[in-house]
């Protein structure tokens, strides 16, 4: 999903950070200044949602436009919208549905 999501965004000429777990991605959202963060929520060691409810409890970090993707379908399985600015589904319209969101956001 990573390589998938690096190919999308540096084909639309976007300059992204990629992190290979969601510790890393919450270090790389405190040590630079970023733009947005796209978050899966299917992460290894920090959830999308937790990466998020972490950055909430920064006052600077908190307003980072965020977009959770996700290849969960049932909504009770989804997490708390008020976590995150846009959702996008790992579906056919991946590509379409996140460069919309980050049109929107950005």
């Amino acid at each position: 999903m990573r390589k998938l999501l690096e190919t999308i965004l540096n084909s639309e000429g976007h300059n992204i950070l990629i992190a290979e777990d969601g510790r890393a991605a919450l270090k790389l959202a405190f040590d630079n200044e970023i733009d947005a963060i796209i978050a899966d929520q299917e992460m290894p060691k920090l959830t999308g949602s937790e990466l998020f409810k972490i950055l909430n409890t920064d006052p600077e970090k908190r307003s980072i436009p965020r977009i959770l993707i996700s290849g969960l379908t049932d909504d009770d399985d989804k997490p708390a919208f008020e976590l995150f600015d846009a959702f996008v589904s790992k579906n056919a319209d991946l590509k379409t549905e996140l460069l919309a969101a980050l049109d929107k956001l950005l």
